[in-house]
């Protein structure tokens, strides 16, 4: 670190990420406070400092089963005690958690759901910014501190205040070849980078590659409707470059549950429009109501900072003036947007697609991913980012 920061006169650092002090003896307890401290004062406005966690023994803290520890215990916790009030990011995944706090999570969601909170509340209580629990197959659930503990560490969005979400897993590919080791790295690296991620403003509309055809009115029956719209947004989405105000249909919870569940629909179906309509459907309407709900909120943040841009073209208006393609047809500033961070529910759903591309075998091994792509998947926004 000493030989970082002599370097560093001509660059600036922004996050400071560390794994597994319970597997490294000599970096634990005061010593991981100390490099934490020290990392902190190296980085452009303290910058974020991450911790993941792995190798957590079995929890000897000596509670009632299934009751949960004090903070004060985690506090005098000989590994991680002395660091917890430096940390901006702590990531553990459910097994941890319940190692660290003595609680037992039974399947049983809505109790599960308490449960995750309160234990992650310790956390907090020790001045752990945003505490990060994976679950497998069964999401992600996140929670995060106060306004007082966000102003000391500038870099994180000040959207994710007192924030607590759950979001479902990324849905790979059907068929897809597995190998789950790292997927935890690979997640905590995800929402690094999506809580460094800030929006430029700059909206760019891409031109449709052939004029727009009239076709001959029809009557549809509402299921009708329904499918003639998913075929125009699936038409849409197959370049995954087109945001949702391009199509010209209203943005809703539905429509925003279908494109990120596409890729691996579309896939999973053989790239056949009806049976991928039939199954979102299904799947839709098997999800929780908490799940539902999730998506009404990001849906309403979408098109409230929709309405921020009204003078910016379609690609169905820019269409209609040439049949060439063009690569950028309009740039516009939206001052709305400059410096916008990702709300809470999108960036975990980024991170859970960078972990979906790492534990996917056929896209494991790749040495750079595309972040614009990835954080298109992530939320069904019209204003992609320009530059990173």
């Amino acid at each position: 670190m000493e030989d970082v920061q002599n370097n560093s006169a001509d660059k600036s650092y922004g996050a400071f990420l560390f794994g597994y002090p319970h597997l490294l003896p000599q970096m634990q307890g005061e010593a991981l406070a100390h490099v934490f401290s020290k990392a902190r004062k190296m980085m452009q406005d303290g910058g974020i400092i991450v911790l993941d966690l792995n190798g957590v023994p079995e929890s000897d803290v000596q509670t009632i089963y299934g009751s949960m520890c004090s903070a004060s215990i985690l506090q005098s916790d000989p590994v991680l005690g002395p660091a917890l009030s430096h940390v901006d990011i702590l990531h553990m995944n459910e097994d941890e958690l319940m190692n660290l706090t003595g609680v037992q999570l039974n399947g049983d969601e809505i109790r599960d759901s308490v449960t995750l909170s309160g234990a992650a509340s310790l956390f907090l209580k020790c001045g752990v910014a945003i505490v990060a629990v994976t679950r497998g197959k069964k999401g992600c659930f996140i929670k995060c501190n106060n306004e007082e503990r966000f102003s000391s560490s500038k870099m994180l969005p000040s959207n994710w205040i007192n924030e607590e979400v759950s979001v479902p897993a990324a849905i790979l590919p059907y068929g897809a070849e597995i190998n789950s080791n790292g997927a935890g790295d690979s997640f905590t690296a995800g929402l690094l980078v999506a809580t460094m991620l800030r929006h430029t403003g700059i909206n760019i509309t891409v031109e449709s590659s052939s004029p727009t055809k009239s076709s001959p009115t029809k009557t549809l029956s509402p299921e009708g409707e329904e499918e003639q719209n998913l075929d125009h947004s699936i038409d849409s989405l197959d370049g995954l470059s087109v945001g949702s105000g391009s199509t010209g249909k209203k943005l809703t919870p539905y429509s925003l549950y279908m494109r990120e569940n596409y890729i691996a629909l579309k896939s999973q179906c053989s790239d056949d429009k009806k049976s991928i309509f039939s199954q979102c459907h299904e799947m839709w309407e098997n999800c929780e109501e908490e799940v539902k709900q999730m998506y009404e909120r990001r849906c309403k943040e979408e098109l409230e900072i929709g309405k921020e841009t009204p003078n910016t073209p379609t690609a169905k208006d820019v269409s209609t003036k040439s049949p060439k393609k063009t690569p950028v047809q309009d740039r516009s500033t939206n001052l709305h947007l400059v410096n916008q961070p990702m709300n809470l529910e999108t960036a975990i759903q980024f991170a859970s697609l960078v972990a979906a591309r790492h534990i996917d075998t056929s896209t494991r091994d790749f040495t750079h991913l595309n972040i614009n792509r990835i954080r298109e998947q992530s939320t069904a926004s019209p204003h992609g980012l320009e530059e990173i």
